[in-house]
């Protein structure tokens, strides 16, 4: 095969993760699976109690992003994934400042 055949023929790209965006998610899946794995915390007292301690963790883990886990205290949002697509959100957002930063310094050298 020529040098150009195999230039067309590219494997697709896979995202590894670091370390610490594994045990975000890890963190972030584990929280989402305990509300919808353990009924008990869907009553209301200990539910509420559980969604004041997301927010909290949202924001420790993502800063001014896990104000979106604030959702969570709202009536009828438990049933959805929220740690998760704020985990997706602040992966895809880093990745965008990791390109633009990588960007900013290949443009400084040219």
């Amino acid at each position: 095969m020529s040098r150009e055949g195999k230039e067309k023929f590219k494997l697709p790209k896979y995202t590894t993760l670091s370390l610490d965006e594994a045990i975000r998610l890890i963190i972030c899946v584990a929280f989402d699976v305990a509300e919808y794995a353990v009924p008990i915390l869907l009553t209301p007292v200990i539910g509420d109690i559980l969604d004041i301690a997301g927010v909290g963790l949202g924001l420790a883990l993502f800063g001014w992003l896990g104000l979106i886990s604030a959702v969570e205290v709202l009536p009828l949002f438990d049933y959805f994934p929220v740690f998760i697509l704020i985990w997706i959100i602040w992966y895809y957002m880093k990745r965008q400042e990791e390109k633009e930063r990588l960007h900013k310094l290949k443009e400084k050298w040219k």
